[in-house]
C-alpha cells in the first residue's frame, strides 16, 4: 500500500481572516492557537484580593474568569496582550466577539503616544449572560483614564501607536465573573484593506458573522482550486437553533458534528440560482442530497433570501435557515429503523455492522432487503444461514457498494462492483421500476452520514469471492480465504492513496473478518491469532489511516504464511 501525498486544500478559516492581525508573529487575537501572549494583571499589585485567570476554551477562545474583590482598597481584574506598534495602523476600532455574565467591562487600551503608570484608553461595554455578542469599540469615543480619572489634554487615540490591548473588569461589584472571547479584530479601514471579493468581506457585508465565527471555530477544510457554493444561513438563522444545540456544536465534543453541518451548506462547484432552481437536487460536500424546490424557491427545505453574491472561490447564496444533514450512520439507521429488523439481525450475527458505522466515513451504498424479503426465504434456510457465519457474510457483502450511488444515476452507471465480491450488480428499467441485480427497488435514497440506503424486494445471493457454500477441505479454504484478502488489498489501496483511509480501513476489516470464521484449519493458528489481534488492535486507533496499516501488515504477514498451507499435496 503506497502512502497517500498531502492532498492540496486549504483552511477556510483563512480566507475568513479579514485584518492582518492573525498574521501578526507577536498578535494573538484570534486564539486559534491557545491563548498564548496573554496574562493577567490584578489589584493585587495595590494589596487588593480579586483573582483571575486565564484558559483556552473549547473551538479556539480565550476564557477569563475568577472573583472581583472591593476589600484592601482593590477592586479590578485585568487582562491584556502586547502588539506590535501598526498593528491597528488605519483601523477605526476594534470589534471584539464575547460571551459574558451580563457585567459591564471596559476594553483597556495603551498607546505609545500616551505612557501611563496605570490606566490606558477605555471604553465600557456591556454583556449579556451566556450571549455571544459583538462588541464595537470605536477609537474616537475611547477615553484616557488614570486610576479612575480622565486625564486632561491627553492626545486622541491613534490607532498606529497602539501597543497593547486588554479587558478589565471594575465594576465596583464583589463576586465571580467570566467572559469569553472568540475574536479581537479591527474595523474601518484594515477590515476593508482585505480583497473586497474575499468570502470574509462578502460574508461581513451580508451580516453572515455567526456564519463565519463558526467556520473558525470548526478548523473545516476543503478541497483547493475547486470553485464552490457557499448556502450561507444568516445570523437569525443561526439564532433560531437551540441554545445547548448552539453550545455543543461550538464544544470540542460537537467539532466533528460542527464540521458536517458546514459541509452540508457547501457544494464543489459554482452553481449560479437560475442553475440551481433547474435541478433536482444538488450534492453537498457532507455526501448528502440538497433537495431543490423551484416553485418555493428552497434548498433542503431552507428559503432563498439573496442569491449569486459572488466571491474570489465561488458564489454564495443567503438562506434563512440552517440545514440539518443525517447525522446517523449506515449502521445507526439500520439499527433504530423497523424496516431493517431482520436485515438488523443478520448483521448482528455476522458481527459487520462496525464496517458500516461512523467511524468508517465511506461513502457506501447499502441494498439493503425488506423484512418482506427475507420473508420469502424458506424459515430452515433462513435458520441456518443465520447461523452459519461465513455464509451469512459472503451474503450481505454482496449488499454493499463502495460508492454512493443514488437512484437517479443507476441507469446512466449501469452496473457497480459490490465490496467483496469479484463480479458485480446491474441497474436496470423494468415494467417502470429500478432494478438491481433483478431485486426491485422499494425505497430509495435513504440518506445516512457515511453513504444510501436503498430498500429492495429481495435477497441477493453471494458472490465467487465470498461464496455461501464454504470449500469442503482446508487447502480449498485457504486458497478461498486468500482470494478475499487479495481483493481486499486490490480495492482497499487505491481508495487509501485517494485520500480515502477509512474506507480502505474497513474493506480489510471485513476482508479479515470474513476469513477468521473460516477457522484455524483454514489459515494457521499464528495467522487466526494475529488476525484476531489486529482486529483488536485496529479498533483502538482513531485515525484510519492508522487502522488500514495496521489490519494491511497483518493482512501480508497472514498471505505471507498461508503459501505453505495453498501449496499442492503430495
Amino acid at each position: 500500500m503506497n502512502r497517500l501525498l498531502p492532498k492540496p486544500s486549504f483552511l477556510l478559516a483563512a480566507l475568513l481572516t479579514c485584518s492582518p492581525i492573525a498574521s501578526g508573529a507577536d498578535a494573538n487575537l484570534e486564539f486559534d492557537g491557545g491563548t498564548q501572549g496573554w496574562q493577567t494583571v490584578l489589584d493585587g499589585v495595590m494589596g487588593g484580593l480579586s483573582t483571575g485567570r486565564i484558559e483556552a476554551g473549547d473551538g479556539g477562545t480565550l476564557r477569563f474568569s475568577g472573583e472581583l474583590s472591593l476589600e484592601n482598597n482593590g477592586g479590578f481584574s485585568q487582562i491584556r496582550t502586547s502588539l506590535p506598534q501598526g498593528t491597528f495602523e488605519g483601523a477605526t476600532g476594534l470589534m471584539l466577539r464575547v460571551k459574558g455574565d451580563g457585567r459591564n467591562y471596559q476594553c483597556d487600551i495603551r498607546s505609545s503616544r500616551l505612557r501611563l503608570m496605570a490606566g490606558g484608553y477605555q471604553r465600557v461595554f456591556a454583556t449579556k449572560a451566556g450571549e455571544w455578542t459583538e462588541i464595537e469599540i470605536p477609537f474616537g469615543e475611547c477615553v484616557a483614564n488614570s486610576f479612575g480619572q480622565r486625564v486632561r489634554n491627553a492626545p486622541s487615540l491613534d490607532p498606529a501607536s497602539i501597543e497593547s490591548v486588554g479587558i478589565t473588569l471594575s465594576d465596583k461589584k464583589e463576586g465571580p465573573f467570566a467572559i469569553e472571547v472568540d475574536w479581537i479584530r479591527p474595523t474601518g479601514k484594515s477590515a476593508a484593506a482585505a480583497p473586497p471579493n474575499s468570502l470574509a468581506a462578502v460574508a461581513t457585508k451580508a451580516n453572515l458573522t455567526t456564519l463565519l465565527a463558526l467556520v473558525k471555530a470548526s478548523g473545516i477544510e476543503f478541497p483547493a482550486n475547486t470553485p464552490l457554493t457557499v448556502f450561507a444561513p444568516t445570523n437569525e438563522a443561526f439564532a433560531k437553533l437551540p441554545k445547548d444545540q448552539v453550545e455543543f456544536l461550538t464544544s470540542a465534543k460537537g467539532k466533528s458534528t460542527l464540521q458536517a453541518i458546514l459541509k452540508h451548506h457547501v457544494v464543489g462547484q459554482s452553481v449560479g440560482s437560475s442553475s440551481v432552481l433547474e435541478r433536482r437536487r444538488l450534492v453537498a460536500l457532507s455526501g448528502q442530497s440538497l433537495p431543490i424546490d423551484s416553485t418555493a424557491l428552497t434548498v433542503d427545505g431552507a428559503r432563498l433570501v439573496a442569491t449569486d453574491v459572488s466571491f474570489d472561490g465561488g458564489l454564495v447564496h443567503v438562506i434563512d435557515t440552517v440545514m440539518l444533514p443525517e447525522l446517523r450512520s449506515i449502521e445507526q439507521i439500520v439499527a433504530e429503523d423497523d424496516r431493517f429488523a431482520t436485515l438488523r439481525a443478520a448483521v448482528e450475527a455476522a458481527g459487520i455492522g462496525s464496517q458500516l458505522g461512523s467511524r468508517n466515513q465511506g461513502p457506501w451504498t447499502l441494498l439493503a432487503p425488506s423484512n418482506k424479503a427475507f420473508g420469502a426465504i424458506p424459515a430452515d434456510a433462513l435458520k441456518a444461514l443465520l447461523q452459519d457465519r461465513p455464509a451469512l457474510t459472503a451474503v450481505l457483502v454482496a449488499h454493499v457498494l463502495p460508492t454512493a450511488i443514488r437512484r437517479e444515476d443507476m441507469l446512466a452507471q449501469g452496473s457497480a462492483r459490490t465490496l467483496m465480491g469479484d463480479g458485480s450488480v446491474a441497474f436496470a428499467l423494468e415494467a417502470g421500476a429500478i432494478t438491481v441485480a433483478g431485486a426491485r427497488i422499494e425505497v430509495a435514497d435513504i440518506e445516512a452520514a457515511n453513504g444510501i440506503i436503498h430498500i429492495i424486494d429481495r435477497v441477493l445471493p453471494a458472490q465467487p469471492t465470498a461464496a455461501a457454500t464454504v470449500a469442503s477441505s482446508p487447502q480449498q479454504r485457504s486458497r478461498q480465504a486468500a482470494a478475499i484478502l487479495e481483493l481486499a488489498i486490490e480495492r482497499g489501496v487505491p481508495r487509501f492513496n485517494a485520500g480515502d483511509q477509512a474506507s480502505c480501513a474497513a474493506l480489510y476489516e471485513l476482508a479479515i473478518t470474513s476469513v477468521v470464521v473460516l477457522g484455524a484449519d483454514t489459515l494457521g493458528d499464528a495467522a487466526t491469532a494475529e488476525l484476531a489481534a489486529a482486529l483488536k488492535k485496529g479498533a483502538e486507533h482513531e485515525d484510519a489511516a492508522e487502522r488500514a496499516w495496521v489490519y494491511r501488515r497483518a493482512i501480508d504477514r497472514t498471505l505471507a504464511s498461508m503459501a505453505e498451507l495453498m501449496a499442492p499435496s503430495e
